[in-house]
């Protein structure tokens, strides 16, 4: 093959123009084997000087993705699977970047940990979770979450519930259930989660009341005769954690 010209590209990218077409080479690869100098290259010299660039390629696609945002080893050998790299180049990617120390456990750990936290709202049931499936060892996973106060949690609980609170129509009993059920979604643990619901105590909503009765009397009064609606509507009421009301005037405001 012979090379008519060099030209220099953005970054660390050189453009060899051969008879035969063009190809962009790393730097890296064109000091190594002093391509500069050289006005021919011969097949097999050129497929070991392929091979190596196509490492090179995998490597800084994987620099890339982590100047994006922090990631797992796990996380960069998905993104160069999908991007089409062989299993020797994904390996001497991760190999050059645990080496040069771009895949530190414990910042990536810590940071996964701060974020779930601060930013999503996350129980450490759930972080524990997501850091097992990007494929980092249970033991050292605990050996950070076990650094968190496990009131930060608890305080946690408290927010989301008082959020909740705010814009509530639900009966105490609806709405407790609802919350745990989100809160246990979120990687909470259950016992610290009843620790604040037990202390809460929600006042029957009229309005929402009067407005579940005055639909289902709708819906179930043309099939049904007045008593069979009644039953159907207390059970209904009853069933949503409504205890203790005087359902029968709710009935007779919408009848």
């Amino acid at each position: 093959m012979k090379i008519i010209r060099y030209k220099k590209k953005k970054g660390n990218k050189y453009e060899i123009i051969f008879d035969k077409g063009t190809y962009e080479l790393y730097d890296d690869i064109i000091i190594k084997y002093e391509l500069l100098l050289k006005k021919e290259l011969d097949k097999r010299l050129w497929d070991k000087i392929i091979q190596e660039n196509n490492l090179l390629n995998a490597y800084y696609e994987a620099l890339k993705a982590i100047d994006i945002k922090i990631r797992a080893e796990k996380e960069i050998k998905e993104i160069l699977i999908k991007k089409g790299y062989q299993e020797k180049e994904i390996n001497y990617a991760l190999l050059r970047l645990n080496k040069e120390g771009y895949l530190n456990h414990q910042v990536y750990i810590e940071a996964f940990i701060h974020d779930s936290i601060n930013l999503k709202m996350i129980g450490d049931i759930k972080i524990k979770q997501d850091l097992l499936s990007l494929g980092f060892d249970s033991l050292e996973i605990d050996k950070y979450l076990d650094k968190i106060d496990d009131n930060i949690y608890r305080e946690m609980i408290q927010k989301y519930v008082d959020k909740k609170l705010k814009a509530n129509r639900k009966s105490e009993k609806e709405f407790k259930i609802k919350t745990l059920n989100e809160l246990i979604n979120k990687g909470f643990r259950k016992e610290d989660i009843g620790e604040v619901l037990d202390k809460i105590e929600i006042k029957n909503n009229e309005d929402e009341i009067k407005r579940i009765v005055e639909k289902l009397y709708k819906k179930y009064i043309g099939k049904y005769d007045i008593k069979t609606t009644q039953y159907k509507i207390k059970t209904y009421l009853y069933s949503k954690g409504y205890t203790d009301i005087d359902v029968d005037s709710y009935i007779k405001k919408a009848s």
